[in-house]
C-alpha cells in the first residue's frame, strides 16, 4: 500500500471521485480514502491500480505517489521539501522536472513557475547525480495546489482526454443528435463497474456510445432498440472501433426478450428529448415501465447506470421500483436540460 493522490477533470464536483472508486472496486483493489480535496483523491492502495485507472477513466487526469502535503505557503513547502526524503522516487544519473498545477484559483499568490523553479534547485542539491531535464524528463515530480494545501509527488501517469474527443458524435459512422458524448459515455460504463469480459447491457442503445466503451473496456456487450436504423447504426459504431458484439436486435426495453440474471450490468440512457423515440410514450412513463421489468435480466448484486432529466427524479423511481439506490449526480446540459446519472444495485 501507498499513499496516492489523483487530479480529476473539474466538469462535475462528485463524478470523477465516484468514477475512480468504482474502477477501484470493479477491479478488487482495496484503498482506503484518505481525503477529498477539489479536484484531488488522496487514497492508500496498491500502486498497481493507477496502471487499471489509466487504461478504464474518463475523467482522472495525473496519478502520482505521494512524497509530501502541507500548507500552501511558499517557505512551508520549501522547508517540506528539504526535509523530505526522496531517494525512493528518484536515483543517481536519472533526469527530473518539477511541475506545479493550480486547481481554480487556489492560492493565487504564489508563482507556480517560481515554486517549481525552487523545489528543482533543491532536489538537486538533495539527491546525488541527478540532473533537470525540461523536456524529455526520466521523472516528474508534480505538486497540486487546492483548497489552500499543497501535494507534491511522483508523477505515475497523466491521461490525455484526446482519445473521448476522437469518439466525438461527429466522428462516428452513424449519427443521431441524442448520442451521448464518448467521455460520459465511458464514465457511466465505469459507475456501473463492468469487469473485463463480463456482459453490459444498453436497451435503449442508440447510436451505440456505451457498447463502444464497455467493449474498449474487453466487455462484451449487447444493444437493444426499438427502432431496426438505430441498431443498424449501433453496429456500424461498433464496427468502426473493432467492437464485435455478442448481440443487436430490434426489441422493447419495456419486455427485455433475455432469460432471468443474463446480464451482469446495464448502462443506458433512455430516450427523452424532442429528438428521441419514446415509443408514443411520456417520456417519464416509459422510464417507469422499463425499471418495473429489467430487475430480472440483471444479476443478483450487480449495478445499473441509468441517465434521465433530473426533473424525473429518477433516483425515486428506482428505488419504488424495488433497487437500491447509490449514488447520483448531476450534469448540467443547457437551460432546459440537467441529467441525473443514477446508479441503482439489484438486491
Amino acid at each position: 500500500m501507498a499513499q496516492l493522490f489523483i487530479l480529476v477533470s473539474g466538469e462535475n464536483p462528485t463524478l470523477p471521485f465516484s468514477e475512480v472508486k468504482a474502477i477501484l472496486e470493479a477491479e478488487d483493489f482495496k484503498y482506503r480514502l484518505v481525503e477529498t480535496l477539489t479536484q484531488v483523491l488522496r487514497i492508500e492502495a496498491d500502486p498497481n491500480c493507477i496502471k487499471v485507472l489509466v487504461s478504464r477513466s474518463a475523467m482522472a487526469r495525473v496519478c502520482g505517489i505521494e512524497v509530501l502535503n502541507t500548507k500552501a505557503e511558499a517557505s512551508e513547502v520549501l522547508e517540506k521539501v528539504e526535509k523530505a526524503d526522496f531517494s525512493p522516487f528518484i536515483n543517481e544519473g536519472e533526469s527530473f522536472v518539477v511541475r506545479v498545477k493550480r486547481v481554480r484559483e487556489s492560492s493565487s499568490e504564489i508563482n507556480t513557475w517560481t515554486l517549481e523553479k525552487a523545489i528543482g534547485k533543491i532536489l538537486f542539491k538533495k539527491v546525488r547525480g541527478i540532473k533537470v531535464d525540461l523536456k524529455a524528463p526520466r521523472k516528474t515530480f508534480f505538486g497540486v495546489l487546492t483548497d489552500d494545501r499543497f501535494i507534491l509527488g511522483l508523477k505515475m501517469a497523466e491521461l490525455k482526454p484526446g482519445q473521448f474527443l476522437r469518439r466525438g458524435p461527429r466522428k462516428k459512422a452513424f449519427f443521431h443528435p441524442s448520442a451521448m458524448p464518448a467521455k460520459l459515455a465511458r464514465c457511466m460504463v465505469n459507475l456501473a463497474q463492468p469487469r473485463r469480459g463480463n456482459l453490459v447491457l444498453d436497451p435503449f442503445c442508440g447510436t451505440g456510445s456505451f457498447l463502444v466503451e464497455a467493449g474498449l473496456l474487453g466487455c462484451r456487450v449487447l444493444g437493444l432498440d426499438v427502432k431496426p436504423y438505430m441498431v443498424r447504426g449501433s453496429l456500424r459504431n461498433l464496427m468502426l472501433y473493432g467492437v464485435k458484439p455478442e448481440g443487436m436486435a430490434v426489441a422493447d426495453a419495456r419486455s427485455i426478450p433475455l432469460e432471468e440474471a443474463s446480464v451482469d450490468c446495464i448502462v443506458t440512457d433512455p430516450p427523452y428529448g424532442t429528438s428521441a423515440t419514446t415509443l408514443r410514450l411520456p417520456a417519464r412513463a416509459l422510464i417507469e415501465s422499463f425499471l418495473s421489468t429489467v430487475g430480472e435480466v440483471v444479476k443478483k448484486d450487480r449495478q445499473i447506470c441509468l441517465a434521465a432529466p433530473k426533473t424525473f427524479k429518477i433516483h425515486e423511481i428506482g428505488e419504488r421500483m424495488g433497487f437500491k439506490h447509490l449514488e447520483s449526480h448531476f450534469i448540467y446540459v443547457h437551460r432546459s436540460l440537467t441529467r441525473e446519472i443514477a446508479v441503482f444495485k439489484r438486491g
